[in-house]
């Protein structure tokens, strides 16, 4: 029963501290992911690129930060849609 504990605060941590990515993501990322920059493909990690390149330049910290906002939409979108129908059948079908 621990191991199941542990996990719950594992969990909500790695959420939260997506949550808290997606929020700064709104008004700050460290490079515009529209920009391509081919001559920075491939960088390994470093300093100004901290989780490295893709293969069209684009800094990988940043695409991380701006996926998190559209992730949690669709997470909150599915649970809206899930609750909105699933609950109405729930309780017709007691």
């Amino acid at each position: 029963m621990r191991s199941v504990g542990l996990n719950l605060v594992i969990g909500a941590g790695i959420t939260a501290f997506f949550v808290v990515l997606a929020f700064v993501s709104m008004v700050w990322t460290p490079y515009d992911i529209t920009v391509l920059s081919v001559a920075d493909r491939l960088q390994p990690p470093s300093g100004a690129h901290w989780l490295g390149t893709d293969h069209f330049g684009r800094d990988i910290v940043s695409m991380l930060m701006v996926g998190a906002q559209t992730s949690i939409a669709v997470a909150l979108i599915a649970v809206g849609v899930g609750v909105l129908v699933g609950v109405p059948l729930g309780l017709f079908a007691a």
